[in-house]
């Protein structure tokens, strides 16, 4: 069951691109981010409902500041998307947000794996192929740049989440939306943009939103069956994302970022199952 969850976390990811990039290329990251997390908190509050959960002060603040990481992880990403190719920016936020965690983990006690270290580096090593796998300049930069402000956020967010405990059950992830919906909102009304999307879009926005709050609470529910496949096939969401990117928005993949990904993948397999 592990690996369904994993697997359909991935898709609920790369379905969520798929859809949320539409609203992106019309009103920007922003917009898209308010939009998603709005309809994110509903889909955690029905996965309250559904999964035996208690409601623990602690942890629901642990939660909250998870959210402002997840906040900033989805703003990044998106701006990535924006700017730059799937390409560049998937596979630099899957490995920040497999290797900060779990660096968190070893800061707080684990023992540190040689499997981990060495699939970071060879996380590492995709990464570098993918920046000189060709692509314009400014494009790369700024995949490079959100990748990282992506990558940083998510890394926070999922690094946090490890202190709630388990009869938490999906409590957080309801914090993790309110916060991040907040960010967007804070975000909007400083930029004076309306965080509404426009009535053409909010059927994709609405789906995208479904498919982000799906993609945590199928994580949730394949870290409590089997962490370790979970973890894996969730973490081979730029596969996915990169798919996407270059069928419905024609994202520029050259033959050796490909490559790169796919050594960016094996990399965070590494670190996942160490």
């Amino acid at each position: 069951m592990g690996i369904i969850y994993g697997a359909l976390t991935s898709l609920s990811i790369g379905l969520s691109d798929l859809f949320g990039r539409r609203v992106v290329n019309a009103k920007g990251p922003i917009v898209t981010g308010a939009a998603m997390q709005f309809v994110a908190i509903i889909t955690s509050l029905v996965a309250v409902a559904l999964v035996p959960s208690s409601f623990i002060v602690g942890d629901a603040i642990i939660g909250l500041a998870s959210g402002v990481g997840i906040g900033i992880g989805l703003w990044g990403y998106f701006s990535g998307l924006e700017r730059s190719s799937s390409a560049v920016v998937a596979p630099l936020v899957a490995t920040m947000s497999a290797v900060i965690p779990y660096g968190y983990a070893v800061a707080r006690g684990a023992s540190p794996a040689l499997l981990a270290v060495f699939g970071a580096a060879v996380a590492l090593t995709g990464l570098i192929v993918i920046t000189l796998g060709g692509g314009r300049t400014e494009s790369m930069a700024a995949g490079l740049k959100w990748g990282l402000v992506s990558g940083s956020g998510y890394g926070f967010g999922l690094s946090i989440v490890i202190e709630t405990t388990e009869a938490s059950g999906a409590w957080p992830s309801v914090g993790q939306r309110i916060a991040a919906f907040a960010l967007m909102i804070a975000l909007a009304s400083r930029m004076r943009l309306d965080p509404r999307p426009p009535p053409g879009l909010r059927l994709a926005a609405v789906v995208a939103g479904v498919m982000a709050g799906l993609s945590t609470i199928f994580f949730l529910f394949g870290v409590q069956a089997d962490a370790t496949s979970a973890v894996v096939t969730a973490s081979l969401f730029p596969a996915v994302s990169v798919v996407v990117g270059r069928l419905v928005y024609g994202d520029d993949v050259a033959q050796r970022q490909i490559v790169g990904i796919a050594i960016v993948l094996l990399g965070v397999i590494g670190v996942s199952i160490a």
